[in-house]
This record gives structure tokens, sequence and C-alpha cells, in this order.
């Protein structure tokens, strides 16, 4: 009888001690991933953004560097670069950055006619299509400038428009550590920065682009493109309908 007992006992016991320990490994298991989940919904984020492009200068030197340090950003391309170098834009888009559209020649679109404004956005689209395959989401206007009209027909085109929240006023030839402090020191969570990687003054925006990145990290900021889930007219700073190029700090 207590040889019965015995043989009952062990399957018994095997079976609440394989309960007990797929508990503790279930608990053990789903922790890092809770963790996990907790970082990144947590976690600050800022836009890297360059216009301009692509240039067969300095656009490579800062794929590269982004490439080197993992990380993602939007390049918002001029139509007739893109024609120019498709190699490039096909570089952007296959290295997992976001393209938009920055008009076709860098032409202000203020005052200019509904006809005009429509034809420069999709000439710029059907060219980034050709060669990627993919329409842009957003639309950054030269200079920041466009109109309350101008927005309607950006946004009638498909787009939403993109500004920014942190000019590195790059585009006046800035030494890079200006461009660094002028990136890093104003930023806070969800920030757009503005860069420049197709002007003739980009080479400091280039030598400045992994100071800026290694700082940022360090403050706790990850980096992303601009979010493809975002449904509104506008990202970023509010578009100016008169002359928001020279009111930026």
């Amino acid at each position: 009888m207590l040889n019965a007992k015995r043989q009952i006992s062990k399957p018994l016991i095997k079976m609440v001690l394989f309960l007990v320990f797929g508990l503790l490994a279930l608990e053990i298991f789903q922790q890092p991933t809770s963790a996990l989940q907790k970082g990144v919904q947590t976690q600050k984020v800022v836009y890297l953004t360059f216009d301009d492009g692509p240039s067969p200068r300095y656009t490579p030197k800062v794929l590269d560097i982004l490439r080197k340090e993992h990380v993602s950003a939007t390049f918002f391309v001029l139509g007739f670069k893109a024609a120019q170098y498709p190699q490039l834009v096909r570089r952007i888009y296959h290295e997992g950055h976001e393209l938009g559209n920055h008009g076709y020649y860098h032409t202000f679109i203020v005052n200019k006619s509904k006809q005009w404004v429509e034809s420069d956005i999709r000439k710029t689209d059907v060219v980034v299509q050709a060669v990627c395959g993919v329409k842009p989401k957003y639309f950054r206007p030269p200079g920041g400038i466009l109109s309350k009209a101008d927005v309607g027909l950006v946004v009638k085109a498909g787009h939403s428009i993109a500004m920014w929240t942190v000019d590195t006023n790059d585009w006046k030839g800035l030494s890079a550590p200006v461009i660094v402090e002028a990136a890093t020191q104003r930023v806070t969570a969800n920030s757009v920065i503005l860069m420049h990687d197709g002007l003739v003054t980009s080479q400091s925006t280039a030598t400045a682009l992994p100071v800026i990145i290694h700082k940022l990290r360090a403050k706790g900021y990850g980096f992303a493109v601009l979010p493809k889930q975002f449904q509104g007219p506008s990202l970023g700073g509010a578009p100016d309908s008169t002359n928001y190029r020279f009111k930026r700090s």
C-alpha cells in the first residue's frame, strides 16, 4: 500500500513542479518584453531632417554617418536634383530613410498661381515615384513660406506639411560647433531638427552630424523618421503666410 502511494505521489509531484517552474519561466520571459515595450513607449524621440538635396558631394557623407550610427532621418529632396541624382534618392530610400517633397526648384510657392503650385508639387512627386516607387508623404515648402490657400493645395495633393521646431541655421555657413549647439541646446521630445545636405555650406553640417547624434543620445534621445501615422495638415512649427523664413531664430 505504501509503495502504491509512492507511485501515485511521484507523478503528482512532477506535475506540480512542472506547473510551478512553468509559471516562473513565463513570468521571467514576460518581464523583459514588458520593460522593452515600456522603454519604446517612453523614449524621447527627435526627428533629424535634411533639405535641398540630394547632393553628390554631401548627401553620401550624411548617409554614411547615419548608417554608421544606426540613425534614421527624413530627406526633403528637390525635384530637379532627384532627377539628376536618382541613385542617391534610391540610396536614401533603401537605407530606411523617409523621402519628402521640397518642391522642384526651391522656388517659394507663396503668391504663385494654383496651377503653378499643383504642378510644382506634382513634378517632384513624379520624379520620386519613378525612382523609388513611393510617393513622398510630407511636403516642406521652400523657405517655410506658404499661404493658407497653399496649405489647402498641398493637402489636396496628398501631403501633410512638415515644418520644423529647431533650426540649426546651417544654411548661413556656420561652423560645425555652432551648428552642434543650435541642434542640441533647445531640443525637446519630438523636436523636428532642420539641417541641409544640398548646399555649398553642407560640409559643416556633415562634420557636426556625428557630434549632434552623440550629444542627443547622451541626453536620452532616440531618432526616427517623421511619423508615418501622422494625419494632420501640419507637423512641426506652424506655417507662416508671409515671411516665415526670415522670422525663424
